[in-house]
């Protein structure tokens, strides 16, 4: 068996999900080279009531707390060994989102706007704090979103329209960063990017774990 096995049947059992995210990475493309904060500025303008309430907490729901409940789900349920991936996914995640701020050292949104004396363009969200820091790039929810769901697409047996479901919950996540303006795109585009890697690395280390046995 050549050393590009594993690779390729993974891709191959899991092309719903690989599909909608290399699309996702196509038509990301032109937007890495727009200017950062007039993409930030155009999402802002198209802001309402209902998706201030949505965004404002539905962008939680790659923390922590939520990827203990799905642990849970996974581990009392019939998929015992894949809750194992959530944690090995998690810690993976959370190690990568720090080194990655720590070498790239990015400003984030506010800051950006400030510099540029722009900050006026923006309208805040009610009850939402805008972080004012250089941990910007990438996004950490974003690596955790795609980490999380994933790894889910890759290592439960359903791979159509639950595999597109996963994709499309982790992409609001990333979404809902700029929204709230809390990053730019090249953010959001890094992230899931690193994210889908840790799920990669993590559905692998699972299997070769379950092999091992």
């Amino acid at each position: 068996m050549s050393k590009n096995a594993p690779v390729t049947s993974l891709l191959r059992h899991n092309s719903w999900f690989f599909a909608a995210f290399g699309l996702f990475l196509l038509l990301g493309i032109p937007l890495l080279w727009q200017d950062q904060g007039d993409i930030l500025i155009w999402v802002n303008d198209r802001r309402t009531p209902i998706a201030d309430v949505f965004f404002k907490y539905y962008t939680k729901v790659s923390e922590g707390y939520a990827q203990v409940l799905i642990f849970f789900l996974l581990f009392f349920g019939y998929e015992r060994r894949s809750a194992w991936g959530i944690a090995l996914g998690g810690v993976l995640a959370t190690l990568v989102a720090a080194i990655a701020k720590r070498i790239f050292d990015h400003p984030r949104p506010q800051l950006f706007f400030e510099q540029h004396g722009l900050l006026q363009e923006i309208e805040p969200i009610p009850g939402v704090h805008w972080l004012r820091n250089f941990e910007s790039f990438p996004s950490g929810h974003t690596l955790a979103a795609f980490a999380l769901f994933a790894y889910l697409a890759l290592a439960l047996p359903w791979k159509r329209g639950f595999a597109l479901w996963c994709f499309v919950l982790a992409a609001l996540v990333g979404f809902s960063r700029m929204y709230l303006v809390q990053h730019f795109f090249k953010d959001v585009y890094l992230g899931a990017v690193l994210g889908v890697l840790v799920a990669v690395s993590t559905q692998w280390l699972m299997e070769r774990m379950r092999g091992s046995r």
